[in-house]
């Protein structure tokens, strides 16, 4: 199943919003407390596609990232762009799949997107990292609901490392594959932790 963009608008509206956490993910706050998560150093660029509410956006911002978020609607209302750009980012309403950034990235975040899409368009999600993280960009993933079955269907469809592997060039290395330790209880499929930098 594709979703168009008025189907996420009408979720939003309804509220209808299973993948909002309210907040950012706990296993990226615990990481970025940990000092786990690549420093953002007020200079450094980042990316969340798919980002929704920006919950996750927000946290990295927080923590000294020049964040653009991307999603195909604003749920928001303009707030998330509003606190994106006070500190030096901003948030932009298009087909996040289509971004052509204006320099490289140093991070991409993903989390409930290469899941949200249909499985027909991952090959464009690989394009997007690829044209986004320069060398030695970092593409943190947040991989959920691993293991699901593909007859099950989506969104959210089912997630491996090995399928964002095989929608990347092979420029990219995994670095960090682990089981996430601040999962969320009411996902009923495990959640991964998993970096890849871009070697060249």
């Amino acid at each position: 199943m594709t979703f168009s963009t008025a189907d996420w608008s009408q979720r939003y509206q309804s509220g209808d919003t299973p993948w909002d956490l309210g907040g950012p993910h706990p296993e990226l706050s615990a990481r970025i407390a940990a000092g786990l998560v690549p420093s953002g150093d007020g200079q450094r660029r980042a990316l969340v596609p798919g980002c929704g509410r920006g919950h996750d956006a927000l946290a990295l911002a927080e923590a000294g990232w020049l964040v653009t978020a991307i999603d195909v609607v604003d749920p928001t209302g303009g707030e998330l762009g509003a606190a994106l750009a006070r500190k030096g980012g901003e948030y932009r309403v298009e087909d996040a799949l289509a971004h052509v950034p204006r320099r490289a990235y140093d991070l991409m975040f993903e989390h409930t997107f290469f899941c949200a899409i249909d499985p027909s368009l991952r090959a464009r999600w690989g394009e997007l990292a690829a044209r986004a993280l320069g060398p030695h960009g970092r593409l943190c993933a947040l991989l959920f609901p691993v293991g699901k079955p593909a007859s099950d269907g989506g969104p959210p469809f089912g997630v491996t490392l090995p399928q964002l592997l095989e929608v990347l060039p092979g420029t990219f290395q995994v670095v960090v594959d682990e089981p996430v330790k601040h999962g969320i209880a009411r996902r009923s499929f495990p959640e991964r932790w998993a970096e890849l930098e871009r070697t060249s």
